[in-house]
């Protein structure tokens, strides 16, 4: 497996709980998701680009681009000093403050996820599960999550459109009895943009991560779509030295919407229904999902990299699903 020494542990089973205290729970034969050690991972990630023959620049940031008809110009800071690049193409993974997203005159996400996570030693949950809780007193826009991660539980939620800050609902949240006298190791915040736009092409820059909107906007993960998309950039970057044409980059856009653009897309339409969504009509469709039928497919085929892909299964087997926005799910099947 592709970078194993990161792996902290492995998921095989999911408890959504509702916010009129209803719980779903799937639980698959084997294990369906790794937890990995995010900072190991990006190490491992490094460290194979170098072998590969990428030349690192430590301590540098891009300050600026402009394109130009026949390269890019990238204006550096190094060492206290500013300097300037040339390149014929730049790839963009500079994440949700992307400086080559604004030069490349691409729209901004549609939604933009503001998160908080704690890590947890000490707290009383169970190893192969994750929780997730649903509610707008919980997490207005998104949801909170309990991860088994090692010797820790990573505990942590996302907002959108909130009344509130992050943190003080993961406090409310962390008051919870699960967690009486656990001991907090370290916190960390972020955003997470979601909702692609048509394109993550911009004349010769092209857009992969957060920096290109491609986190999953029902979970907000961004591992596969991120490292599959750069393999993607990879590929269309080899024709595009090859040839010197223009119209070659255009094809990064056929691939990752071949490869996941449709699942983000059919993905970002669910979780327009779930904005909409009442506490009591989130609790009556996770009753839904709870119906022996639909619970069977979702622990038999769930994918926790393509999860919408199920959507039009799901709507056969429980129609009933469908009073919750009739054109959307429409669309989904």
């Amino acid at each position: 497996m592709f970078a194993r020494a990161s792996v902290l542990g492995e998921v095989k089973g999911l408890r959504i709980h509702s916010p009129l205290g209803f719980t779903l729970e799937l639980e698959a034969r084997s294990s369906r998701a790794y937890v990995i050690d995010r900072p190991m991972f990006d190490r491992i990630m490094f460290h194979k680009a170098v072998d590969s023959g990428a030349i690192p620049q430590l301590g540098t940031s891009v300050r600026g681009i402009s394109q130009s008809s026949g390269a890019v110009r990238v204006q550096v800071r190094s060492g206290g000093s500013l300097r300037s690049l040339s390149c014929s193409c730049v790839i963009g993974a500079d994440g949700y403050k992307s400086v080559c997203r604004k030069e490349a005159k691409l729209p901004p996400p549609k939604h933009m996820l503001t998160g908080i996570q704690a890590d947890l030693k000490g707290a009383n949950i169970e190893k192969e599960f994750v929780e997730v809780y649903l509610g707008h007193a919980v997490a207005p826009g998104f949801f909170a999550w309990v991860i088994p991660a090692g010797d820790v539980a990573r505990v942590g939620l996302c907002t959108w459109d909130a009344n509130d800050l992050p943190a003080s609902y993961l406090r409310k949240f962390l008051a919870r009895p699960e967690f009486k006298g656990a001991r907090n190791v370290s916190t960390t915040s972020g955003r997470i943009p979601i909702g692609p736009g048509r394109s993550a092409v911009g004349g010769r820059i092209m857009l992969v991560g957060d920096a290109a909107c491609h986190a999953k906007p029902l979970s907000g993960g961004g591992v596969y779509t991120g490292v599959r998309g750069a393999e993607l950039c990879a590929e269309v970057a080899d024709v595009f030295l090859e040839t010197h044409s223009k119209s070659a980059l255009l094809e990064y856009d056929r691939l990752w919407k071949d490869e996941f653009g449709k699942e983000l897309s059919r993905a970002f339409r669910i979780r327009r229904i779930f904005l909409n969504l009442t506490d009591k009509k989130i609790d009556k469709a996770l009753r839904i999902f709870a119906e022996p039928d639909v619970r069977k497919l979702l622990e038999q085929h769930g994918d926790i990299d393509y999860p919408a892909s199920l959507a039009s299964s799901v709507l056969r087997l429980a129609p009933k699903l469908a009073q919750f926005s009739p054109q959307i799910i429409e669309s989904l099947l």
